[in-house]
Order: C-alpha cells, then structure tokens, then sequence
C-alpha cells in the first residue's frame, strides 16, 4: 500500500482517543477557556485526522502509569532511554529553548562559556541543559533555583545576575509581573542555549499504538504546512506581552 493511500486511510478513520495528561503552564492548563498552547497544537493535530480526544487529567505520576497500564495516550513527554524501551514517540510537538533572562543593570554580554564566569546564574535543580553546557557549569558560579518564579524574583532582589529559562515559560511568567519590573530584564529570545524536544506518547505494549502516532503525526503536519501552528505560537506570544 502507498504512502498516499495509508494516509488517506488515516485520515479517514475517526476514533475516541484517551489521552492522560498532568498540568504544566504555560504548555497545558486545566482551565477550558486556556488550555495552553501546546494543547491546542494537540486538538488541532487531531482535529485533521478526525480523532476526538477523552482529556483526563492526572498528577503525573499517574499519567506514566495510565500510559503503561491504561493504554492511555499522552503528551509533553522527552525522550529518556528509559522511555524509549517502553514507549513510541510521534514527531515533536514543540521544542523548549532554553535560553537567559538577565537584569539588564548587569549588562550581560557573552559569545563563549568562559566570559559567563563573572556572572552569577540561576539553574534549576531538576532541568538538564544539554550536555555541553551541563559539562561546563563546574566552571560557574551558580545559584539552585525552587522554581523558575523563584527566580525571576532572585533576578529583580539582585541575588542572581541572569537566570537560565524555557523562553515560552519566561513570557508566561514575566506577564505576573509589573512593567516597571519587566523593564529591567532582558530576554535573550536568539541566543539558545539548548533545545529539547516533546512528544506524543503511547505504550509499546498498546496495540493500537503504532497506528495512534501515525495518525496523529499525519494531523500534526498538516497543522504546520497550513500554518496553523505558527498561528498558535504567535498567539501565545502576543497574549503574553
């Protein structure tokens, strides 16, 4: 059978899909007027192969064992060889920039890892930030972040001179916080420091699996190619400033 015509198939073929999920804003809320960006990505990539998603939302501990266990779908996940002996990954969903956002009283200026030693940065104590700079941080001087608001907060009070931060995460925060404070951060959008892709997943052990991510890798390119998806960016960004 062809290409084309699997595709067809595909796109013909209409199914309830459950797909467990935890909360992560900016990228997926529980709230029905905002389901964050990355949700509607979701919706919209199944909306063109005619599949209707179930949400149910979980914490997300459970969401890996409803994956495992429920056959359930799911998304915003990265690969990890862990999760690859277990699970199939459709195309990535969006990919996370990690990228700094610095006071700009510090004048923070660098081309090369060396010339970040003056400066001292916010990391978070969970995130990899690829192995290249996660190899270089033993060089820097470093403060351990809660969270992400915690230190954007560290920013403003001084503690920290720049703060390392998932670029959509950064513009979803920075909307908490007043102008006059904004003004004083710089957002670094160009100068990525890592990328890090995510995926739609399903259980290897699902016998439907296989099919589910074709399928919805079908409606995902779709979804691009229209320009919807640089739509949903767009609109994120512009409702954040």
């Amino acid at each position: 059978m062809s290409t084309s015509i699997v595709a067809n198939k595909i796109i013909a073929d209409s199914n309830n899909i459950n797909i467990s999920v935890g909360i992560a804003p900016p990228y997926i809320n529980e709230a029905e007027k905002e389901v964050g960006f990355v949700t509607k990505i979701i919706l919209e990539s199944l909306k063109e192969s005619k599949n209707v998603p179930n949400f149910i939302v979980k914490d997300w501990h459970q969401v890996s064992s409803a994956v495992d266990l429920e056959h359930h779908l799911s998304y915003w996940w990265h690969k990890t060889p862990e999760r690859e002996k277990k699970w199939y990954f459709s195309q990535p969903i969006f990919k996370a920039e990690f990228v700094f956002l610095a006071r700009k009283d510090v004048r923070f200026y660098w081309t090369r890892y060396d010339q970040l030693r003056p400066y001292k940065i916010g990391l978070s104590h969970i995130q990899s930030y690829g192995a290249l700079f996660d190899s270089y941080i033993q060089y820097l001087q470093t403060e351990t972040l809660i969270s992400d608001y915690s230190g954007i907060k560290a920013l403003l009070k001084g503690d920290v001179d720049a703060i390392l931060i998932e670029k959509s995460m950064a513009i979803h925060l920075l909307s908490f916080f007043n102008k006059k404070e904004q003004n004083r951060l710089e957002l670094f959008k160009n100068k990525i420091i890592y990328e890090e892709p995510y995926f739609l997943v399903c259980a290897k052990s699902f016998s439907n699996c296989n099919y589910y991510i074709e399928v919805f890798n079908v409606g995902l390119n779709k979804v691009k190619s229209s320009g919807k998806y640089d739509k949903i960016i767009e609109e994120f960004s512009r409702g954040h400033k």
